[in-house]
């Protein structure tokens, strides 16, 4: 089926998948770095202290994410999703009304959990349980929202606060919530009738049961590194690379224009990546996930010039939006889709914890001595490393 006939298909649930994926936005660190500055000042903060209230309450987002993660696969959709909605509405709720820094704490907690941990998953893992021979397209489609959200919201939200309050922002987020992503949700899948998994000895495992099938099966373990390995060397990366561009020859407005590049490759490979899942299946292509990283940590070692950074950038973006399809899919050939919530929210918790100790590490090389050329050579080693063991799903060696 090709995209056009597949949109037109099932665009109820695609545009369910692709609003979660879109309003996940406003938990991503992308989006609240935004409002950094006006934390710092209003709760009397400085940078160490608050990255300390970040990394925690991403920490505990992470710690509850596999067992609230696993209820998509024993409850309704319809009524998992609003849960989820309903979370990401509290969180800004509380981020408008937050007047001391444990209020603010809690509504980080809550924006961690809800945004950049619960939404992505109920869009992916409602995706890979729905279809099987268009699983990919359906992957690559619903991760639309997160590039869009990443090029059209920073800017909406910069204008708003120069004419608004950070806390008036956050209630006009709130109402956006509340009156056009709660409604439409509800309108696209009230009627959804997707098979739910019941928590019985017949038809379903018991959480330990499931992850002692997942963590048993060796396939597990040729994973693992391949799949972090993207997601916690670019959150470093890109946290630090602007500050230490210098050591590349690149400018802060370039890497800032390089993103351009990042985020049409993202959504380029998305795309593209989904019709090939589907006639080759994930495992027979999740070798080549890093490929496209690794070739541009290379470029940035081995030459020098402004292109490097859009070429760096751009072949980032690639593998992001690659394995963005890839994962769900993954999970779901190699332990099927009736446990797919439960697999799915366990790696999306490692993935977290992994990301959280990213900034701690780059900061530390940086203050050591280490240069970003040493450090690009340090995440090419280990991407090498990963993408070798991941060739166990596809050759037999």
């Amino acid at each position: 089926m090709t995209y056009l006939a597949f949109v037109r298909k099932e665009r109820r649930l695609l545009t369910f998948a692709i609003s979660f994926t879109f309003f996940s936005s406003f938990g991503q660190t992308f989006l609240l770095s935004l409002f950094v500055p006006y934390f710092l000042v209003s709760f009397d903060l400085n940078n160490t202290t608050f990255g300390t209230l970040y990394s925690l309450a991403t920490l505990t987002g992470a710690l509850v994410l596999p067992y609230l993660g696993q209820w998509i696969d024993r409850v309704p959709l319809r009524v998992y999703s609003m849960y989820v909605a309903a979370g990401l509405l509290i969180a800004a709720i509380l981020m408008s009304i937050s007047w001391h820094v444990a209020m603010l704490f809690v509504a980080l907690i809550f924006l961690r959990l809800a945004g950049q941990g619960l939404s992505g998953h109920t869009a992916q893992a409602t995706m890979a349980r729905v279809y099987d021979r268009d699983r990919g397209k359906a992957l690559s489609i619903s991760a639309l929202g997160y590039p869009i959200g990443e090029a059209i919201l920073p800017s909406i939200i910069a204008f708003a606060l120069v004419y608004l309050h950070w806390r008036t922002t956050w209630g006009v987020i709130a109402g956006l919530i509340a009156f056009i992503f709660i409604p439409v949700l509800w309108s696209l899948i009230k009627s959804e009738r997707t098979k739910v998994v019941q928590d019985d000895e017949e038809e379903a495992a018991s959480t330990r049961e499931n992850y002692s099938a997942i963590f048993s099966d060796p396939r597990t373990f040729y994973t693992i590194p391949a799949i972090l390995i993207p997601p916690f060397w670019v959150t470093g990366l890109f946290l630090y690379q602007v500050s230490a561009a210098d050591d590349m020859g690149w400018t802060a407005a370039i890497v800032a224009s390089a993103f351009i590049a990042f985020a049409a490759a993202r959504i380029a490979s998305g795309l593209f990546s989904g019709p090939l899942i589907d006639r080759f299946s994930a495992q027979s292509l999740f070798p080549i996930l890093l490929v496209p990283m690794m070739l541009g940590l290379a470029v940035a070692i081995f030459f020098s010039g402004h292109w490097t950074a859009y070429a760096y950038m751009g072949l980032i973006g690639m593998t992001l939006g690659f394995s963005s399809t890839l994962k769900s899919s993954l999970w779901a050939e190699l332990y099927g889709t009736k446990m797919i919530g439960t697999v799915q929210s366990l790696f999306a918790s490692i993935m977290v914890f992994s990301t959280a100790l990213s900034p701690f590490l780059m900061g530390w090389m940086l203050d050591s001595g280490y240069t970003l050329t040493s450090i690009f050579m340090i995440a090419l080693a280990t991407s090498l490393f990963s993408a070798l063991l991941s060739c166990r799903l596809f050759f037999k060696f």
